[in-house]
């Protein structure tokens, strides 16, 4: 007896994948014309299934079925899960559902996303996937497709969500303070607000809970920050806030390393120095470099790294007596985990090796300190650097500011 097997598929079969797909398609009762407008969409070349994680289903030389995982872990997207007409409803649907759940989470991905066909969003919700929205169709202008979601927890992601969230109200500057409402804290600082939160608030009434957020701090005149990441509940979060009037800043990805790993002398190019520091001067002027690259939207830098030094361990880089890096470590309380911040570098300095060594300097420290891993909400420049050192994505985290009126 032929046993169906998962195998990559290959590039001599791009023509026989698109017109699998339109078969697949036409079950559910689509018309001709409708089926020609979707053929673009559906047709694949030989380069792009070369290209993309493309897996077939197959019983000897037939194709059953396929379907694709595509992005850049830990984030990614469900596509192109069709099946022969014959072989709808005999479980081969289930089976590749599971093999791309099993793929994506060798792949490093923690989310994936998925523009449902609209009569396979009941499988789709079946298999456990969640509604987040609705996504335009690439074929149809107009048409809208259900936005779904599955989230792929990892241990260390479960970890990370144990201990980091609730540093984020536990580890405070001493001028901060800490207020609770139904299952998120907000926290009040000179500067700006925040709201932490656990993983899931979906058995509250979102909507009245982020409203009274953004009333409380319009009542200061006042903005709020809401750290946001990917695999929170409820799925719909982001646009609940955005209705509200928060809007997103740049989505930043959670990376984390074991501190022992990156524990190494660090290699520094010739001329600069890294010590540690405590000093108010040099959080000026660590506060001043960090201006000069970002603008005026950070000049509360300094007055932060001072008022919080005996909490963090912070470090700057120097040549020829001027900032050049700096970098801070935010250890937390159960000494699971201690968070990697700063490591803001001028611009005629990058790309020298300064990033690592601060990172080095500070896992040596950690580990002094009996720390097991080490965390980076890394910027899209930072990544690369910690991927090549080794650290792992398992989320992205996406701050939702709402500010009062001018």
């Amino acid at each position: 007896m032929v046993q169906i097997m998962m195998r990559a598929a290959r590039p001599d079969e791009a023509t026989a994948l698109g017109e699998l797909a339109l078969r697949s398609k036409a079950y559910w009762g689509y018309d001709q014309d409708f089926l020609d407008s979707c053929r673009a969409e559906m047709t694949f070349t030989p380069d792009e299934v070369a290209d993309r994680r493309i897996v077939v289903a197959v019983e000897g030389e037939r194709l059953l079925g396929f379907y694709s995982v595509e992005g850049c872990a830990p984030e990614g997207e469900l596509r192109d899960l069709w099946l022969e007409p014959d072989d709808i409803g005999k479980g081969l649907g289930r089976r590749l559902w599971e093999h791309a759940l099993e793929s994506a989470r060798a792949a490093g991905f923690t989310v994936l996303t998925i523009d449902a066909e609209p009569y396979a969003e009941g499988f789709y919700l079946a298999m456990g996937a969640v509604k987040v929205g609705e996504s335009p169709s690439g074929s149809i202008p107009g048409r809208m497709l259900p936005l779904l979601r599955i989230d792929l927890p990892t241990p260390l992601l479960e970890a990370y969500d144990r201990h980091v969230r609730p540093s984020e109200w536990a580890d405070l500057e001493e001028d901060a303070e800490v207020e609770l409402d139904g299952p998120i804290v907000r926290i009040l600082r000179p500067h700006q607000g925040f709201i932490s939160m656990p993983r899931d608030i979906s058995d509250v009434d979102v909507d009245a809970l982020i409203a009274r957020q953004r009333d409380f701090f319009a009542a200061r005149s006042q903005s709020v920050e809401w750290k946001t990441r990917a695999h929170d509940l409820p799925a719909d979060l982001p646009s609940r806030l955005l209705a509200a009037g928060f809007r997103p800043e740049d989505k930043e990805t959670v990376m984390i390393g074991d501190a022992a790993t990156y524990a190494a002398d660090p290699v520094v190019p010739a001329g600069v120095t890294i010590r540690q520091t405590d000093s108010d001067e040099d959080m000026r002027r660590i506060g001043k470099m960090n201006v000069g690259v970002w603008g005026e939207g950070v000049t509360w830098l300094a007055d932060l790294l001072i008022r919080r030094k005996n909490q963090w361990t912070v470090f700057v880089a120097e040549a020829g007596g001027e900032v050049v890096s700096a970098g801070w470590m935010m250890p937390k309380q159960d000494k699971e985990f201690a968070g990697l911040l700063g490591g803001t570098t001028a611009a005629s300095w990058r790309g020298r090796g300064i990033y690592r060594a601060l990172v080095s300097y500070r896992a040596k420290v950690a580990v002094q300190m009996g720390i097991r891993y080490l965390w980076v909400d890394a910027s899209d420049d930072s990544r690369p650097i910690l991927e090549r050192l080794g650290f792992t994505p398992v989320t992205t985290t996406t701050p939702y500011v709402w500010n009062p009126p001018a």
